[in-house]
């Protein structure tokens, strides 16, 4: 008797427990905004609430998806569906049928499924939301220190932090490299400690830059300002690991507390200098006269004779590039020639 008065009682907890399951449910989430990027599915249902387990949707039930957010669908731990777009939908795929939506014969097999688990269910079905939106302002305290072959001014060194946003685009890729709840600082890290994700942003820097000079031919007053470029750039070099592996992409990319160091800074200045007195004879002729103007005051105050304040004048650069031939302002020294960027400053007079 005690044997059949257990079985009497599973297959009365089975029946019960898979009758708490057959109420339809809907489900759905607000906006998951910039601090989450993957949310598990809570049910909405008031009256008539789904009294069973809740691993357990059945056919039937509604999920609804806002604008900006993916919804997947999870069956026996397989992603058996997706929604990109906003909407309400119908679970219809389910291995748990619903007696309310007709599926009867699926409902009593669950029962017997149960029964053969003491009771137990045997399956899990769960929804998870995935955030669609552009996840901004993804930025570190530390500073990348990264040469630049500039088409125009030849190597120059800065340093830089910087600051981008990025997206989900690939919502499955995303969640089976996850797989749970997750917020932006638990996969992305915090401006004091970046995580992995960020960190191979950072170390592919210097090569998306080098795309930039070299293919792009960008002078680097350009790169800081097209930022579409460098986003493509960043992203041609970094969307192996992040989107097959991930499914994100970067959105939109700066270079901020941008700072040139001090060569670097000189040779830009020579060679701006240059082009305008190149470009402009007027200005050359301006600063020439400048200089006359400068060195006769100059002889005039000069205790040994104003002939020898004047010895020097027209002598503080050569006449043109003893390497390129290129002519060169007078009265500048320059330490090297804007045009072939030869070192010139042995030859200044």
């Amino acid at each position: 008797m005690g044997f059949i008065s257990n079985i009497t009682g599973t297959l009365s907890d089975s029946i019960n427990s898979t009758l708490n399951d057959q109420y339809l449910e809907t489900f759905r989430t607000d906006s998951l905004g910039q601090d989450i990027l993957v949310k598990r599915a809570v049910r909405m249902n008031t009256f008539g609430h789904n009294q069973g387990n809740s691993e357990i949707i059945s056919a039937g039930s509604k999920i609804i998806v806002p604008e900006g957010t993916y919804a997947l669908m999870i069956d026996n731990g397989k992603v058996v569906d997706s929604v990109t777009t906003p909407g309400t939908y119908t679970w219809e795929n389910s291995s748990s049928g619903s007696i309310l939506s007709g599926g009867v014969k699926s409902a009593v097999g669950d029962v017997f499924d149960r029964f053969r688990f003491a009771g137990e269910i045997t399956k899990s079905q769960r929804i998870y939301y995935v955030n669609g939106l552009e996840i901004m302002n993804q930025t570190c305290n530390e500073f990348i220190h990264a040469p630049y072959p500039d088409p125009f001014y030849g190597n120059l060194y800065f340093k830089f932090r910087i600051m981008f946003s990025f997206r989900i685009v690939d919502p499955v890729r995303f969640f089976k490299k996850t797989g749970k709840d997750t917020r932006v600082s638990d996969f992305m890290g915090s401006p004091s400690s970046p995580k992995i994700p960020f960190y191979e942003v950072q170390d592919h820097m210097e090569e998306a830059l080098n795309l930039c000079a070299v293919r792009d031919k960008m002078p680097f007053p350009k790169l800081i300002s097209n930022k579409s470029k460098l986003k493509e750039a960043v992203n041609e070099v970094v969307s192996k690991i992040w989107y097959e592996q991930r499914g994100m992409v970067v959105e939109s990319i700066a270079l901020t507390d941008f700072t040139l160091d001090e060569a670097s800074r000189k040779r830009v200045e020579q060679f701006d200098s240059a082009k305008i007195l190149g470009d402009d004879p007027g200005a050359l002729s301006a600063l020439v006269a400048l200089g006359i103007t400068d060195a006769m005051n100059a002889a005039a105050s000069n205790s040994a004779g104003g002939m020898t304040g004047f010895a020097g004048i027209g002598m503080a650069a050569p006449a043109s590039c003893p390497f390129c031939g290129m002519p060169l302002p007078l009265q500048i020294p320059l330490e090297f020639c804007p045009a072939c960027n030869a070192d010139i400053r042995s030859y200044n007079l």
